[in-house]
């Protein structure tokens, strides 16, 4: 990255000179100083989008640091091909693109300035799957609006990561703790096949979404927060978090121009992300805070000696030394 920046930057070191070749007289209309930056402007990006093969993100080389050149469709410049994969199933489209451009073994393309690459080779995608240089997964705008970043799932490789890592599988996800809470778990899936049946008898048709939603919730709020609801009945609690659940699957999964057209947000927000995560992150900040201070409170200022049935909650309060978590990155990460 640091090596892409210099390029570009010493690749527009004429921009300065402009002043010695036009002239004062020239300079005082405004009018053809911004025509001559427009027109040459236009022409370094079609000349960067002309030389690079998968688009404008693998611009200044990108694609031909390795001894054999990355094979891709360069797009249209500025978006690449992001209109492409807007046609259709993106899997079929992309196969379509690696056959026509004889890659495929490994093919780069752009996604606006996004850099990426797609492979069907097993071996290719093993080294990219347990590469260091692909350890950080790309961080969408949504999920740093929404805290995600301090998480394990988006937090970048590093000493945090590492320590995340540490803490989930020795003791959110070891094998004692998973196997204590088979119980719960058996639970939420009978609750599930009972209002599953129940909806048969009554109607002869089922919506099973309803059902796997529910039964998925329970069990996450039963490991995670040690809480689970009738959802068998009106709960205003259960309903309230159900919707904070669907807005951050819909930030999250949904796909967002200005992710990949870094230029978009300061003009326009077509999916009213920043809005709408600003609205949801101090909804998640009171819910999650208010379940953290009843764990809180049920310790009684002593120390707990946690069972292997403790949910993620009691884990994350039992830490101590350099585990010790603060309790924004232990909201990110329960959130």
């Amino acid at each position: 990255m640091v090596l892409l920046q210099s390029s570009s930057t010493d690749s527009s070191w004429w921009v300065f000179t402009l002043p010695a070749f036009l002239g004062s007289e020239v300079l005082s209309d405004h009018s053809l100083l911004v025509v001559s930056l427009f027109v040459a402007s236009i022409s370094a990006v079609l000349l960067a989008w002309a030389l690079s093969s998968g688009g404008p993100a693998w611009a200044n080389g990108r694609s031909q640091r390795g001894p054999t050149q990355i094979p891709g469709p360069r797009g249209i410049p500025l978006f690449g091909s992001i209109f492409s994969l807007a046609q259709g199933l993106p899997h079929r489209t992309l196969a379509k693109l690696s056959h026509s451009n004889h890659a495929t073994e490994l093919m780069a393309f752009s996604i606006g300035s996004t850099p990426a690459v797609v492979s069907s080779e097993p071996g290719v995608a093993k080294e990219i799957l347990t590469h260091p240089n692909f350890a950080d997964r790309p961080l969408k705008r949504s999920a740093r609006e929404l805290m995600f970043a301090r998480a394990i799932g988006f937090a970048p490789s590093g000493t945090y990561w590492r320590m995340l890592r540490r803490i989930a599988s020795t003791h959110l996800f070891a094998p004692r703790r998973i196997a204590a809470h088979e119980s719960g778990r058996q639970f939420d899936c009978s609750t599930m096949l009972s209002g599953i049946q129940s909806e048969m008898a009554s109607t002869g048709s089922v919506k099973l979404r309803h059902h796997l939603q529910g039964a998925a919730l329970n069990n996450i709020m039963g490991s995670v927060f040690g809480k689970r609801y009738n959802l068998s009945e009106q709960n205003a609690d259960a309903e309230v978090l159900k919707q904070m659940v669907r807005e951050g699957f819909s930030l999250l999964g949904a796909f967002n121009w200005s992710d990949h057209l870094t230029w978009l947000p300061k003009m326009f927000d077509p999916s009213r992300v920043e809005k709408r995560c600003a609205d949801l992150v101090p909804r998640v900040r009171n819910l999650v805070s208010q379940i953290i201070d009843e764990h809180r409170k049920s310790l009684g200022g002593c120390p707990r000696q946690l069972g292997d049935n403790g949910d993620f909650v009691d884990v994350l309060l039992s830490l101590e030394g350099e585990e010790k978590l603060n309790e924004d990155d232990m909201i990110a990460v329960l959130w």
